[in-house]
C-alpha cells in the first residue's frame, strides 16, 4: 500500500511544473489584440463582417436586334432574341467580388447563371410582342448583412420594316411612304428600313417586292431592300393607279416576318 502512495505522488510532482509552465508561456506569448473598430472574438473565430454601405444601383439592357446604322434609339427585343442586363451597383466598404447575384427571369431561378460577381445577365425573349419579361436579381454577401433586391420589366417588340420613296434621289432617303408619285421614264427608288429582328446583317433577310401584275421578286443580296423602279413607254397623260408591296422574312426564324405596301400613281 505505501508503495501505491509514493507511485503517485511521483507522478504528480513531474507533470504539475509543466502544465504550471505550459500555462505561463502561453499568457506571456498572447498578442495584443486590442485594435480599434475590430472585435477580437470575431478575429478568433472568422466571424468578421463586411460593413457594405450601398450607394446606388441602376439596371442596364440592350437587346441583339438589328437597326438601320442611322437609327438613334434603343434596339428593342423580340422573340427570340438575345437580351443582356448590368447590374450596376456602387457600394462603398467590402469586396464587390464578395457579393452574389442571384438571377430571376419571371420569378424562376436562373442557377446556371448566378454566383458571385455575376453582375450580367443574358437570356433569349420567350414571348410575343406586347408582353414582357419580369428580371429580379437579389444581390447579398455570405453573411447576408448586406442584402438587395431589384427588379426591371423587359419590354417585348415586334419586328418593322418602314417603306421610304425617292423620286430620283437617294438611296438613303428617309420619306416613309403609303402613296407615291412616279412619274415616266423617270427613276424611282423605294428602300426598305428593317427595324428589330434578330439578325445580324441586311442579308440575314429574304426581300419580296411585288409591283402590278409584274412576277414578284424575291430577293437576299446585299442592295435586296432597295427596288429601282423605271416605268417607260406610256403615251398618255392619264394618272394610272398601281399597288407595289413588300415583305421581308428573317431566314433563320420565319416568325420575324413584315409586309408593307404602298399606293403607286403614275404620271
Amino acid at each position: 500500500m505505501n508503495k501505491i502512495k509514493i507511485s503517485l505522488i511521483l507522478v504528480f510532482v513531474l507533470f504539475f511544473p509543466l502544465a504550471v509552465f505550459a500555462q505561463v508561456d502561453f499568457n506571456l506569448n498572447l498578442p495584443d489584440l486590442n485594435i480599434p473598430g475590430i472585435n477580437v472574438d470575431d478575429l478568433l473565430t472568422g466571424s468578421a463582417e463586411e460593413n457594405i454601405n450601398l450607394n446606388s444601383f441602376k439596371f442596364s439592357w440592350s437587346a441583339e436586334t438589328y437597326t438601320p446604322y442611322e437609327y438613334k434609339g434603343r434596339a428593342l427585343p423580340v422573340q427570340g432574341a438575345a437580351v443582356i442586363i448590368e447590374a450596376i451597383l456602387d457600394i462603398s466598404g467590402g469586396n464587390p467580388t464578395n457579393l452574389k447575384y442571384s438571377w430571376f427571369v419571371d420569378d424562376v431561378f436562373q442557377e446556371n447563371k448566378s454566383g458571385y460577381a455575376k453582375t450580367s445577365f443574358e437570356f433569349r425573349i420567350r414571348r410575343s410582342g406586347g408582353a414582357t419579361h419580369k428580371i429580379l436579381v437579389k444581390i447579398f454577401n455570405e453573411s447576408r448583412s448586406f442584402s438587395i433586391e431589384e427588379s426591371i420589366e423587359i419590354p417585348i417588340a415586334e419586328p418593322e420594316i418602314v417603306l421610304c420613296f425617292s423620286n430620283g434621289g437617294s438611296y438613303f432617303s428617309d420619306r416613309m411612304t403609303r402613296t407615291a408619285d412616279v412619274f415616266s421614264d423617270k427613276k424611282a427608288y423605294f428602300i426598305v428600313r428593317p427595324y428589330f429582328f434578330d439578325i445580324n446583317k441586311l442579308t440575314d433577310l429574304n426581300f419580296e417586292w411585288r409591283f402590278a401584275n409584274q412576277d414578284p421578286i424575291l430577293s437576299s443580296a446585299y442592295s435586296a431592300n432597295v427596288l429601282d423602279l423605271l416605268i417607260g413607254g406610256k403615251t398618255n397623260k392619264d394618272v394610272s393607279e398601281t399597288n407595289l408591296s413588300v415583305s421581308a422574312t428573317n431566314k433563320s426564324d420565319s416568325r420575324q416576318s413584315r409586309s408593307q405596301s404602298a399606293l403607286v400613281k403614275i404620271h
